[in-house]
């Protein structure tokens, strides 16, 4: 089963795409010798083409650590108001009651909000923690379709915590850097972080997604279907900008109260904007959340964060395949905090 044993593979693996990296070594320092990206709308077959990539045989995995995004994932940041000793009852009553989910079918873990390093709740002495996970449906769900797609995953991480790391590593310790604003559109929901010198500062599910704009992008275009709508959404040749208030309307009046909360308690204003749908910038969308919420967009030069990380490249052919949204992936092979074990 086992293939290309000479090399290493990191995956990013989405619904709608498989990237794919040959690495020279699991960890930093490592040097990227080839990539590979497969648009799951076009391509029947993955299998083939991951194998081709790795060079496995006809029946042969590819053995990679994986970055994954399953619908029902978390990332919550958790005021821990509860007696010593007590903490981890609260966390599964915030499970059950708040995130409406079953704990025993749930693979949940808490981490710091400073660093992303696993917390022992009974030992940790600060009250702010991360919450992340995924049911345990889910990751047999996400392992079946990896192996279906002749990958076979040594390791599972949620891609959002990836990229979060990646962001923080971005602003370092810097007292006087803005925090920054992380969206992840997904389906039916967003996933909101605002992450900033001292880590992840707000983190929380917004309960409007694709479909929300999608189905206001039908009705303000007199569409017939949403199928039109999300085709529209989905292109880089459409400018929106001038219907994204209407597209936009739930969205933006949930994070004008979040930001503004967070600005009044902190005195931090958040000034720039990392918008990523199913992984992908989409300019008029990033632009538009930008105008309406005086914000810019993150100027994030993923050559020069992998230089600083010591991630190179074996030729100049990779690397002028990337953008930032890439960084997912790439934070695989990065240290963010103690333990990033995946469950």
């Amino acid at each position: 089963m086992i293939s290309a044993k000479k090399n290493n593979f990191i995956v990013e693996f989405r619904a709608s795409t498989i990237r794919a990296a040959r690495i020279s070594s699991d960890t930093a320092p490592t040097v990227i010798e080839k990539v590979v990206e497969i648009d799951l709308s076009k391509e029947e077959s993955p299998a083939t083409i991951i194998r081709e990539f790795s060079g496995a045989k006809p029946t042969g995995y590819l053995h990679a650590s994986c970055s994954v995004y399953p619908q029902d994932r978390i990332v919550r940041q958790v005021l821990l108001d509860a007696q010593r000793g007590k903490e981890v009852e609260f966390v599964v009553d915030y499970l059950k009651n708040t995130v409406g989910v079953d704990p025993e079918a749930f693979s949940a873990y808490c981490l710091s909000t400073q660093d992303g390093g696993d917390i022992e709740l009974s030992a940790y002495n600060k009250k702010d923690v991360l919450l992340c996970g995924t049911s345990k449906a889910s990751v047999a769900e996400i392992q079946n379709r990896l192996v279906d797609s002749a990958i076979y995953p040594r390791r599972l991480e949620l891609g959002t915590i990836g990229t979060i790391g990646v962001l923080k590593s971005e602003i370092g310790d810097d007292a006087s850097r803005s925090p920054i604003l992380f969206l992840e559109i997904d389906v039916d929901s967003t996933n909101a972080v605002i992450v900033g010198p001292k880590g992840v500062e707000m983190a929380r599910r917004i309960d409007c997604g694709s479909t929300y704009i999608v189905q206001a992008l039908k009705e303000e275009m007199n569409l017939k279907d949403e199928s039109a709508a999300e085709k529209i959404l989905k292109s880089q040749d459409f400018d929106l900008g001038p219907i994204a208030p209407k597209l936009l309307r739930k969205l933006l009046r949930e994070l004008q109260s979040s930001i503004g909360f967070f600005e009044v308690q902190t005195g931090s204003s958040v000034s720039e904007l990392y918008c990523l749908k199913d992984g992908r910038i989409l300019p008029w969308l990033e632009n538009s959340i930008c105008d309406l919420l005086n914000m810019s967009p993150l100027r994030f030069d993923i050559g020069k964060w992998l230089e600083v990380n010591n991630i190179t490249f074996q030729s100049d052919d990779c690397i002028q395949k990337l953008d930032s949204t890439w960084v997912s992936l790439f934070s695989l092979v990065m240290e963010f905090g103690k333990g990033r074990e995946a469950s």
